[in-house]
């Protein structure tokens, strides 16, 4: 079984392959989705979890972190895939010389790719990982010390302000 930190980079690394075949600009539309999302998650999540338990009480009483996990990571998937979907949120603007487009592709495909596989990592991780039968105290040193650095946990106090600052880059071009 790979370590779920091994698995976290290689999302990571695809998400930035990703980006360089879509390029930077529309890569910045899911950056600006992503961050918003990770904002109303974090505003509501008060609100949001005792609904979510409730649910899942329902649902499957005695699974109810599994039905938890669900959701939560059904979440971030939805908005993902509709970020990416279709018409998307793209910036305008004239691309750079070529060496340096590739590498602002490749930083904003990695850049969504962290807040992706990054915010699925902090909620499975919050509660217990449901379906992966992994015990968060078994985690190597490695995948400890990325869990605090997860989207969710270091981006909580910016994410008002990145998604003010992304959104204003929208506009003003």
């Amino acid at each position: 079984m790979l370590p779920i930190e091994l698995v976290w980079f290689i999302i990571v690394l695809i998400f930035g392959l990703i980006g360089i075949v879509r390029g930077y600009l529309r890569e910045l539309g899911v950056t600006t989705v992503m961050v918003l999302m990770l904002f109303a998650f974090n505003t509501f999540e008060k609100r949001l979890a005792p609904i979510a338990a409730r649910v899942a009480s329902i649902l499957a009483p005695c699974q109810d972190e599994k039905i938890q996990a669900a959701i939560w990571v059904i979440g971030i998937v939805v908005v993902a895939f509709i970020s990416y979907h279709g018409e998307t949120l793209a910036f305008e603007g004239s691309l750079p010389k070529a060496k340096l487009v590739v590498l602002l592709n490749l930083g904003a495909g990695l850049v969504n790719g962290y807040l992706i596989a990054g915010s699925i990592w902090h909620y499975l991780n919050r509660l217990g990982y449901p379906f992966l039968g992994i015990r968060p105290e078994h985690l190597t040193p490695l995948a400890q010390t990325l869990v605090p650095l997860m989207p969710p946990c270091l981006l909580a106090p910016y994410l008002l302000y990145l998604g003010v600052f992304l959104l204003l880059m929208r506009v003003i071009r």
